[in-house]
């Protein structure tokens, strides 16, 4: 679905609720090939939401470890800190 709303205009840097972009639902969701797909695109990966995070941030927090060895290795910032000083 993702795909076919990208090759129809879909704009993957889209800011919904918080500043979020749609590879943070992704991330979130634990949705790898969405990820993947989004990555490749060019979507930012160290995209900043309203308290803070990174879309490594919610990966994270998801558990999917897939995807956070992914991330890092398309240059997802570790060290960045939300609002509250944490690190992913």
């Amino acid at each position: 679905i993702v795909k076919y709303l990208v090759e129809h205009g879909a704009d993957i840097n889209k800011e919904i609720l918080n500043k979020e972009t749609p590879l943070f639902e992704a991330c979130s969701s634990g949705n790898e090939s969405v990820v993947k797909y989004l990555v490749e695109l060019g979507t930012d990966i160290n995209k900043v939401s309203n308290d803070g995070n990174t879309p490594l941030f919610k990966a994270c927090k998801s558990g999917n470890e897939t995807i956070v060895k992914y991330l890092v290795e398309q240059g997802a910032d570790i060290n960045k800190k939300n609002m509250k000083g944490e690190t992913p």
